[in-house]
């Protein structure tokens, strides 16, 4: 599976905040396990916080 969301830590630094939220839209459910994604991307250094947040279409 390719990375298709990729952070790097050199890139927070441009973000002023201590809190940093990152909104992840899967319309084609490419992220199979939602909780392993959040694991490896919700990380805290330099005094910054960094949460993200997948949302994923359901089918009813």
């Amino acid at each position: 599976m390719q990375c298709i969301f990729c952070v790097r830590q050199g890139d927070i630094f441009h973000y002023k905040y201590t809190n940093i939220f990152f909104f992840v839209y899967d319309k084609e459910n490419i992220i199979r396990n939602s909780t392993a994604f959040k694991n490896r991307y919700n990380t805290s250094f330099d005094k910054k916080n960094i949460e993200t947040i997948i949302i994923q279409p359901i089918t009813l």
